[in-house]
């Protein structure tokens, strides 16, 4: 900010013990992004759904319920990507319309059997049945990876988690308890 208005902002630039310029400011808005603003979203959010007559689930917090002539409308999201269902489609369209109404954007409404949703995709295309890969997104995140990946693992955790050491316990344990 002070190298793009260096006459407005460059007399509040404060510098640490290192030398390094800092220049705090006073949001009056959430910046998209931040742990806060993710925070804010969601309470704003849970009060517009409980405003159109959801309710959150008791044991897992980004899950909405209503009953709409019958039949259950879910909602599910993550930070600001909503996933709804219902039997009805005219339903999701006026849930959609009044989201809008409130958030002053045209939401993304995607209608099928197949869907995209946070990196899996979801196949409802046969009854009763929810199919889920990740390997299309997986195989992305390959691509798109800055370096030549050249080895494998069969688990993210660290080797030195699954060695064994030749000491035992009885080495730390007391012999006796007194």
């Amino acid at each position: 900010m002070a190298m793009i208005e260096p006459q407005l902002y460059r007399k509040y630039v404060t510098y640490d013990s290192k030398g390094n310029a800092m220049l705090y400011v006073q949001m009056t808005k959430a910046l998209y992004g931040l742990l806060e603003s993710a925070l804010c979203f969601y309470k704003k959010l849970v009060k517009d759904l409980k405003g159109y007559g959801f309710e959150v689930n008791p044991y897992d917090p980004c899950v909405a319920n209503k009953t709409i002539n019958g039949k259950q409308m879910t909602v599910t999201w993550h930070v600001d990507d909503l996933k709804v269902s219902h039997q009805s489609p005219f339903e999701i369209t006026k849930f959609s319309t009044y989201l809008s109404s409130i958030y002053g954007v045209k939401l993304t409404v995607k209608r099928g059997k197949v869907h995209d949703y946070l990196g899996m995709d979801l196949d409802f295309s046969q009854k009763g049945t929810l199919k889920v890969s990740m390997i299309p997104y997986t195989g992305k995140v390959i691509q798109e990876f800055p370096e030549k990946i050249t080895g494998m693992a069969a688990s993210p955790a660290a080797d030195h988690l699954f060695q064994i050491r030749d000491r035992g316990f009885t080495e730390i344990l007391p012999t006796s308890y007194t």
